[in-house]
């Protein structure tokens, strides 16, 4: 697995922050396939966190009880402003040893950019799309994606990412994910 091996190549004191663009479909078993994959390549335990389910100070306190484990921070549903804002005062707090994970709806991406610009900084470019079986989407999903989404808005890939470096590209999840899909994570 994609992920796996990065972290394995970071080492495991990198405090490594990631954002994966969770399926649409199949999320729960995709979530499942994700920490099964990551507990046996790594030999780390790997421990899902429901955003939705915590607040910032029970997030902290989760986060640092271990600080070494790979740490998934997971919503089905966008998590709103709010939130994003107070992780964002608190962001020194959730730092750790371990990695942080982010699983989230594509429509969380805007949100965390505007409301968390601090907690977007230290994912920088780490924003990859996550295909049904839990891993990176392959390279032949990829490239169907895109075509997809040139067709339905009738651009062209050098059209978005011109787009996104002016800073005239409208922030809909769609778009987000097509800069991803790019390799241009650190567009949004």
């Amino acid at each position: 697995m994609d992920i796996a091996r990065r972290l394995e190549i970071r080492g495991p004191d990198s405090r490594s922050w990631i954002l994966l663009l969770r399926p649409i479909t199949g999320v729960d078993s995709a979530l499942s396939g994700l920490v099964d994959d990551l507990s046996g390549l790594l030999q780390r335990d790997v421990r899902p966190i429901d955003l939705e389910a915590i607040s910032p100070e029970e997030l902290i306190e989760a986060l640092q009880k271990p600080r070494d484990d790979v740490a998934i921070l997971s919503a089905n549903v966008s998590p709103g402003p709010a939130l994003w804002s107070s992780l964002d005062l608190v962001r020194s707090a959730l730092e750790r040893k371990g990695p942080v994970i982010f699983w989230l709806p594509t429509e969380s991406v805007a949100l965390l950019s505007e409301h968390a610009p601090n907690i977007r900084s230290f994912i920088g470019g780490s924003v990859y799309v996550v295909g049904g079986s839990g891993g990176l989407m392959t390279e032949q999903e990829r490239r169907k994606r895109l075509e997809e989404l040139a067709k339905r808005y009738q651009m062209t890939n050098e059209e978005i990412v011109k787009r996104a470096e002016a800073k005239t590209l409208s922030s809909k999840p769609h778009f987000i994910e097509w800069l991803v899909l790019l390799g241009r994570g650190d567009l949004v």
